[in-house]
């Protein structure tokens, strides 16, 4: 893999994910897409484990349950991610959100600035103490520009005493890269 750390955000997100998720943890996906985070999560969290997929399209949760085959350690909601808290119980370990649109399928369905706002206070919500929340952002697109926006702002605005937030970018790449957020809940 040398060379290839830091050349994409997938690289980045599976890294994280190697580093912070252990077997055990309750897991969301809140936008499972084509599965392959679901299934990442799935693998690490072990029998023991629960992940939670949430997806608005029955086309990504259906790929989703592809990947994961014969395992019983998962959970898939065809709903919106804001709506979280009504299919589960905190607190969670981990959660991630890779925002924008389902790769290779209508472009024109792609996250919300306001549902993905909703959906990240339910996840703060839900997290632990030291809990973490992932969200890889992509502003490359209209509503993508503006959901980064309305991410940048809120995430800004949390009590620093509370939440330690960092943003992790391309700054020598063009076309707005996807970036990524991190954020970890202290207490």
């Amino acid at each position: 893999m040398r060379g290839k750390i830091i050349e994409n955000v997938t690289i980045m997100t599976k890294m994280m994910l190697q580093m912070v998720v252990k077997e055990g943890y309750r897991c969301i996906d809140a936008t499972t897409g084509n599965g392959h985070d679901t299934k990442f999560l799935s693998d690490i969290v072990g029998p023991e484990g629960m992940v939670y997929g949430f997806d608005v399209q029955e086309q990504a949760i259906e790929m989703t349950k592809a990947q994961l085959e014969d395992r019983s350690n998962y959970k898939l909601i065809c709903d919106g991610h804001q709506n979280m808290e009504t299919y589960i119980d905190g607190p969670v370990d981990f959660v991630i959100f890779n925002l924008g649109y389902l790769p290779k399928a209508d472009k024109t369905i792609t996250t919300l600035k306001e549902t993905t706002l909703e959906a990240i206070e339910a996840s703060l919500r839900l997290l632990k103490t030291h809990g973490i929340l992932w969200v890889v952002v992509y502003p490359g697109h209209d509503e993508g520009a503006e959901e980064s926006e309305a991410l940048d702002i809120y995430l800004k605005g949390l009590n620093q005493k509370d939440y330690s937030v960092m943003k992790s970018s391309f700054i020598n790449q063009r076309n707005n890269p996807p970036y990524i957020m991190a954020i970890e809940k202290k207490c």
